[in-house]
């Protein structure tokens, strides 16, 4: 059951020391359970993201080596290391990855997820509104773009019992791009849905809680914002835009606004919030679970949408972002064609 945790709290934006890095104002995303997925490319952002470029940010997770885009502030876990080249495994977990360090200890640090205190993202958020940013980093044939990836994000009290849980997921979907009937809503609406605090249902092809990252996008202009639909058809305007940006430049910004409302509750209410925790449970690549690595429902080289690392160097951050109120739902019509995928993601809370 979705509860409300402490009503609407003032939170003044204030003079940031890292302004945000992005005005998605107006942008079209893809909701994935209780998360927006925002095209960069489509909505005409350009995100660099090289080590020098992020280090000011809180890196999560980064195929990069050294200070200071592995080491984050005190009060939060450093990056964990993602797989650096094709040599490496084809699936990253926070679940069985070694556990980074910190600047110092902190309370709610637990090994299997990146962990924050609220007091220390309160302090780097200096009022402005969270996003994740990620790189898809995979190689360019057609199946091989690709990627599956799937997220979880608790908030956790000073006692420890969790406060909220917020998924992105597939919810259940077809593995395939927004366009081409895969599994996220255009323009949805995240409150919809409620995450029971499980783990991803790894299912195949035709339902899985694995969103499709990367791969080419068409977009219909004819309306105010960019709509996804198949490259084939007579609606798609412009495009394909490619989502496999490499290393260096993000190609998504991912948004939950129930997760952003909760922690402006929170930085509002006067709590000490250095024993309240932010967990990230990441998972990236081909699960086991679908198969081995060289099978098709991995490589994807019949369906065309593979799920495996096979490059490395996948980066996931959070900066901070200008974003506006929710925007009008396209027609039913408009809706019925672009079924689900990975552009643009809103995480669902519980």
């Amino acid at each position: 059951m979705k509860r409300l945790m402490i009503g609407a709290a003032g939170l003044a934006l204030s003079l940031s020391t890292h302004a945000a890095l992005v005005d998605l104002t107006g942008k079209g995303y893809v909701t994935y359970g209780d998360f927006n997925s925002y095209s960069l490319p489509i909505a005409g952002l350009n995100v660099q993201s090289s080590p020098g470029q992020i280090s000011d940010y809180v890196v999560i997770a980064t195929g990069a080596d050294g200070n200071p885009v592995n080491t984050n502030f005190a009060g939060m876990d450093n990056a964990y290391s993602t797989p650096t080249g094709e040599s490496g495994s084809n699936y990253f977990t926070t679940g069985d990855t070694t556990d980074p360090g910190q600047v110092s200890d902190f309370s709610g640090d637990a090994d299997g997820t990146w962990d924050t205190s609220l007091s220390a993202l309160e302090t780097f958020l200096d009022g402005e509104s969270m996003v994740f940013f990620f790189n898809n980093n995979n190689l360019n044939g057609d199946n091989e773009q690709s990627l599956a990836g799937w997220a979880q994000v608790t908030i956790f009290d000073d006692m420890g019992d969790v406060v909220e849980i917020f998924d992105f997921t597939n919810n259940g979907g077809a593995y395939a791009l927004v366009s081409e009937g895969g599994g996220g809503t255009f323009m949805g609406d995240p409150s919809g849905y409620t995450s029971d605090g499980s783990g991803p249902m790894v299912g195949d092809n035709n339902e899985t809680d694995y969103v499709l990252s990367g791969g080419p996008i068409c977009v219909d202009t004819d309306g105010a914002i960019p709509i996804p639909v198949s490259c084939g058809t007579e609606e798609a305007d412009e495009g394909p835009f490619n989502h496999n940006l490499g290393q260096d430049t993000a190609a998504y910004a991912i948004v939950s606004p129930e997760l952003n409302a909760l922690l402006e509750g929170l930085f509002g209410s006067g709590d000490d919030l250095s024993d309240y925790t932010m967990s990230v449970d990441l998972r990236l690549g081909c699960d086991p679970d679908f198969g081995m690595a060289n099978d098709e429902i991995c490589t994807g080289a019949e369906s065309g949408y593979g799920k495996n690392i096979n490059n490395g160097y996948e980066q996931l951050f959070i900066a901070t972002a200008v974003l506006d109120e929710p925007m009008d739902i396209p027609e039913p019509g408009v809706l019925f064609l672009l079924g689900s995928g990975l552009l643009f993601l809103r995480w669902r809370s519980k």
